[in-house]
């Protein structure tokens, strides 16, 4: 089977033959998506002040609160991860042997999220304290193209 082939099977199923590392990596992983999608979609604050440690903007009685924008946007957020949660459920249920591929969506996402960091940086004025997801980024990142070569790897029979 072709590196190819094994990201991209010509049909879905539970037939998967990975390292069975990967595949409990990935049951980690959806764990850690599971209260950070959660947290971003159904907190009052969208996770922004409390977990990410974003200041409260400061507004003029009877302006605009900019702080509701931020919160709308990172409940926005968490609706994209709770969507990408829901794809993943359904993967690891019925069609393992799309785990390579799964993989490599994390794998891509995790440079996204810190390419997006970099066009739209915040300066240390923004933060109380240096948020969490952004000193996981680079050991996921590792950790996620380790399970993906796992992943790609066939077991011995």
């Amino acid at each position: 089977m072709t590196f190819i082939e094994k990201l991209f099977p010509q049909q879905a199923n539970n037939h998967y033959q990975g390292s069975v590392i990967a595949q409990y990596g990935f049951y980690l992983l959806m764990a850690i998506y599971t209260f950070r999608s959660i947290v971003h979609f159904a907190t009052e604050d969208g996770g922004i002040n409390r977990i990410a440690s974003i200041v409260v903007f400061p507004f003029a009685e009877g302006a605009a609160d900019p702080n509701n924008v931020v919160y709308l946007f990172a409940s926005l957020w968490g609706s994209s991860q709770l969507l990408m949660l829901f794809i993943f459920c359904i993967c690891m249920w019925r069609y393992r042997n799309l785990l390579p591929l799964l993989w490599l969506t994390v794998v891509i996402e995790i440079p996204l999220r810190m390419t997006a960091g970099t066009l739209h940086p915040l300066d240390a004025i923004y933060y109380e304290h240096v948020p969490p997801g952004s000193t996981a980024n680079l050991p996921l990142l590792a950790f996620a193209i380790i399970m993906l070569a796992l992943s790609l790897r066939h077991k011995s029979p």
